[in-house]
């Protein structure tokens, strides 16, 4: 199944360990803090991943681009909700272990009358369902890109190259690469901006949901997004939804397709907009969101609404994460979940209003250093 969609972006989600939070509206934030520090061109290169950097499921960073920083990798609402009960088993069992465990040491001999705790135990971050024989893996990850191919039919042949290796990941989708027009929107020869998302399965019969969003910049005011560099960025989302023991959700189907743009463009043709100039550090972003004061923005996007950001301590990561996230609304319900992988840890922060507006956001843990990926989905 292929869906297209030209002005709203896809967010999925992220969450365990549900607490309610007062906040406000998203980018509230400190109005006394200063912003982020622009960001020189070297400050950013050293956090590049060249082209042919693997993603997932054998999508690769294409010929023409770069990824900045790492990938986030968090589980969705349905995982989540999924292996919740397994975990509150699992936790209870602590509990009361821990419980008989003082017990046998107390001089009276007697087990404590309050019940357990049912908590997770460890530290922070330790993987939330790392008491589980077996956790479930993060279905959700996500790669930020900027492309660097300098002509317009570079940029294009990069993007094409992109979903080439979607359409051969999930070959009974319908994605025709050639088709350039049913995934990037042209007006008056120019690209505005690129999504597309589409479902299907591989060879190895595995479900995925990917969605791929270019945006351009401005063409109006030709102004990028902060440390763009001036050039086109790319969001690429899989998940995988192959998980038998999570039931399918209505809403997944629920956005109806929109009419593809003009099929068969000529790329010789096709002119990306230049852009004069990129966006300072201090511009607001992610619905009103401005980079705190000593972060380094590595790449943002206007549409869809994300920021990468290296941080410098990891106290200072986390905090950044779950206050973007508590900004969202009063009342609305917080959550976190942690997920362990082979290099790295992934703390992913997720909240949804009553309207359907979203923040994500995950604290990536790695030699390299600390780093942010915060996402925002306008309400629906």
């Amino acid at each position: 199944m292929v869906r297209w969609r030209r002005m709203a972006s896809a967010a999925l989600s992220a969450a365990v360990v549900t607490g309610a939070l007062a906040g406000c509206q998203i980018g509230s934030g400190d109005p006394g803090a200063g912003a982020g520090s622009e960001s020189a061109p070297d400050e950013i290169t050293i956090h590049e991943g060249g082209p042919e950097s693997p993603i997932v499921d054998g999508l690769a960073v294409p010929n023409g681009a770069v990824q900045l920083g790492p990938l986030a990798r968090y589980r969705s609402t349905r995982i989540i909700e999924a292996y919740q009960p397994d975990l509150t088993v699992a936790l209870t069992r602590q509990g009361v272990s821990d419980a008989v465990s003082a017990a046998r040491n107390n001089p009276d001999g007697m087990l404590q009358p309050t019940p357990p705790d049912i908590t997770k135990s460890g530290r922070p971050d330790d993987d939330t369902f790392a008491l589980l024989e077996e956790p479930p893996p993060a279905d959700v990850t996500v790669a930020l890109i900027r492309i660097d191919a300098d002509s317009s039919a570079g940029k294009s042949e990069t993007v094409q190259a992109l979903v080439a290796q979607i359409a051969a990941l999930l070959p009974d989708a319908g994605v025709d690469p050639d088709d350039f027009g049913s995934y990037c929107t042209v007006v008056d020869e120019r690209v505005t901006g690129c999504e597309l998302e589409v479902e299907g399965v591989t060879a190895d019969d595995r479900t995925l949901a990917i969605s791929m969003f270019v945006d351009p910049g401005d063409p109006q005011t030709r102004i990028s997004a902060p440390s763009t560099l001036t050039r086109p960025v790319m969001e690429v989302r899989v998940q995988d939804l192959s998980d038998p023991r999570v039931a399918r959700s209505v809403a997944d189907d629920a956005t109806p397709p929109t009419e593809p743009g003009p099929v068969g463009a000529d790329l010789d043709d096709v002119i990306w907009p230049a852009m004069d100039t990129q966006a300072p550090a201090d511009t607001p972003l992610l619905n009103g969101w401005v980079a705190p004061e000593g972060t380094v923005i590595l790449l943002s996007s206007f549409q869809p609404e994300f920021v990468t950001l290296h941080v410098p301590s990891s106290s200072e990561a986390r905090e950044i994460a779950r206050s973007y996230v508590e900004s969202l609304a009063p009342d609305v319900p917080v959550t976190l979940d942690s997920y362990e992988g082979l290099n790295e840890v992934d703390v992913t922060f997720s909240a949804t209003a009553p309207d359907g507006e979203r923040a994500v956001a995950t604290h990536v843990i790695t030699a390299r250093g600390n780093y942010v990926m915060l996402f925002h989905t306008p309400a629906s």
